[in-house]
Formats: C-alpha cells, sequence, structure tokens
C-alpha cells in the first residue's frame, strides 16, 4: 500500500520522447532528497525469456531470423517492478516512474497518481532514435518500423481508451519543434504537467473537483464555467446530447489553447478544462473550465477567453438527440463545436 503521503508520478508513452530526461527535471524540481527515479527498463527479462516474433522483415534483415519482444509488458518483471515502488513509496515524498509501456501494466497504472502519456508522430520518432547510439543490445535492423512503433500506437490506442474512465491519465505531444530546445521545453512541461489540467471524460464532471485543481494559495480568484445541457434547442426539445473526439487531436489543441491565454493572460496562475464524452442527459455539465489568478479581473476574462477558444477551434463533436413529437420518434444531428458556434 502506498503512503498518503507520497505521490507515484509516471512518465509514459513513445520511446524518445523524453521521459527520462524529464523524469530527472522533476527530480531536480521536486527536491533531489525527497524525490527518487524508477526505470522501467531495469526491470526487462533477458533474451532467453522474451517471446520471438518472426517477422518477415527479420529473415533477411537479422542473422538470428527473428525479433525479441521488447516493447510488450510480458517483457517485464512486473511483480518486481511494483515491489520497488511500494518499497520507495515508504522512503521518499515523491516517486516518478518511466517506462514505455507503463499504461499496459494494471498492476502499475493502480498505484500512480499521475500519468502522462508523451506522443510522438513516426518520422520524429525514428530521427531521434536513429540519432541514439546507447542502446543496449543496438537496435536490430528493422526493430523499430517492425515492431516498436507499431507497438507503441497499440498501446497508445488502449491508453486513450483507458484515459476516458481514467481521471489519472492524459497526454501531451511533443512532436513539435519547441521540445527541441530543453530549456524551453523543460519549463513548458512543467507548466502543461502541473498548471494545465486538461482531461475528456466519459465521467460525469464534478464541479467541485475541477475548482479544487486551480486553487493556489496566491490566487484570491476562481473563475469557473459550467456549461450544462439543456432540455431546448433551435425551438426543438432535447432529450440528450453526445459527444465525441479524435481525443489526441483535441488534447493538443486544448493544450494550445491554454497556451494561448497565458500569453495574454500572464497572470492566470491554474487552468482545468475538463470535457464530457459520450452521452450527457439534461442538467449534466458538458464542459467545466476553471482558472486561478490573484485578481478576480484576470480569471474572469481568462475562463470567457477559453471557452470561447475551446467553442472556435476544438475538434469535439455533437450530437442532439430531441423529440419532434411526432411519430417516427427521436430525431438527432452531429455537429462541431466550431459549427455550432458560427450558428
Amino acid at each position: 500500500m502506498i503512503p498518503k503521503t507520497c505521490t507515484i508520478f509516471a512518465l509514459a508513452g513513445c520511446t524518445n520522447s523524453g521521459k527520462s530526461t524529464l523524469a530527472k527535471e522533476f527530480q531536480r524540481y521536486f527536491g533531489t532528497a525527497e524525490t527518487t527515479i524508477i526505470n522501467q527498463d531495469e526491470f526487462y527479462k533477458t533474451e532467453d525469456e522474451v517471446d520471438k516474433i518472426y517477422h518477415p522483415a527479420a529473415v533477411t534483415l537479422t542473422e538470428q531470423g527473428y525479433y525479441w519482444s521488447f516493447d510488450e509488458k510480458e517483457a517485464i518483471n512486473i511483480d518486481q517492478f511494483k515491489e520497488r515502488i511500494l518499497q520507495e513509496s515508504k522512503v521518499y515524498k515523491n516517486v516518478i516512474i518511466d517506462g514505455n509501456m507503463i499504461t499496459e501494466m494494471d498492476e502499475i497504472v493502480e498505484l500512480c497518481d499521475q500519468i502522462v502519456v508523451l506522443t510522438l508522430d513516426f518520422k520524429t520518432c525514428r530521427r531521434r532514435r536513429e540519432a541514439r547510439t546507447d542502446y543496449v543490445p543496438p537496435d536490430t535492423p528493422g526493430y523499430f518500423e517492425n515492431v516498436a512503433f507499431p507497438a507503441y500506437l497499440r498501446h497508445l490506442e488502449n491508453a486513450r481508451k483507458r484515459s476516458r474512465t481514467d481521471p489519472k491519465i492524459t497526454f501531451i505531444d511533443v512532436s513539435g519543434p519547441r521540445f527541441e530546445n530543453k530549456s524551453e521545453s523543460i519549463q513548458d512541461f512543467r507548466r502543461q504537467i502541473l498548471n494545465d489540467h486538461i482531461k475528456l471524460t466519459d465521467l460525469k464532471i464534478e464541479v467541485g473537483v475541477v475548482d479544487q485543481l486551480v486553487s493556489h494559495p496566491s490566487c484570491g480568484a476562481i473563475s469557473t464555467f459550467n456549461g450544462v445541457t439543456r432540455d431546448n434547442h433551435a425551438g426543438k426539445k432535447v432529450v440528450h446530447l453526445s459527444y465525441d473526439c479524435h481525443d489526441l487531436m483535441a488534447y493538443k489543441k486544448l493544450r494550445g489553447i491554454c497556451s494561448e491565454v497565458r500569453k495574454e493572460l500572464p497572470d492566470i496562475k491554474e487552468i482545468a478544462i475538463f470535457h464530457r464524452l459520450g452521452r450527457v442527459d439534461v442538467g449534466e455539465s458538458s464542459v467545466v473550465i476553471s482558472t486561478s489568478s490573484p485578481h478576480r479581473k484576470t480569471s474572469i476574462e481568462a475562463t470567457g477567453r477559453l471557452i470561447d477558444l475551446l467553442k472556435d477551434q476544438a475538434p469535439i463533436f455533437k450530437y442532439e438527440e430531441y423529440s419532434n413529437g411526432e411519430t417516427e420518434g427521436v430525431k438527432g444531428v452531429w455537429k462541431s463545436n466550431i459549427e455550432d458556434c458560427k450558428n
């Protein structure tokens, strides 16, 4: 059992996304005396213990004629990994875990307080991986494109599905050029992870929980917008709304919106954007946006600006289902936030 005094923070996601670099930076930020890092790679099984992948490309590209399956959770001694986390949680205030398959391991996920999944596109990931020379054992020819990256895409899809009902999981895309500059990227990451609270969820949104996320001792103002489903639209009786989106595109856009508002209003301390997905009944919250700042004017302005930008830019689609009172019963229509904003 994890002591209540310890926070378990996980950096997961794509290979070569900067997880280890970020883990070390957060260790310095939180304090090296109070923080330890546990790397998933410490718990790999040996080549003799892992499965073999008899991929057609391996026959011609490798000497042995197969790949070792090092990018599936079965290659990890999960029990040892878990035990190490439990042990360190009794000693340190913060435990940072780093690994590309963390979201695949239920035993590890359940220990975490927060999991940030870092995402990369194929070209950027391959370029970074080819530039590295410290892999032990060295990358086998064809392993990245035939095994490692396809495994990442499967794991990412699993994490996306899990995130809709697990409040601890969020995503940050690190493919952009700003992440090439270490000092700028570290500062940006700190803000995105610690101060921008973004969540797309199938679960009901609790406004009080969102407000608590933005509460800060230095701030005298919290401004919250709570958008709820109403029972009518354009003279029609609404039965319920449903929302859907491309999760990773939406996370990227919402984080961009936060950055834009922070540039306009630098006094903003914390931002939270929670958007409901799936069915949302009349009276339930569809979107909750909350900000905090030292003084009320900035916070009120920021919250208003965020909802306007979300409605105007976020790739989130809404289905309005309503009863027209006729014998055919219920009808509805899908439309984007952007389309709805312009009507």
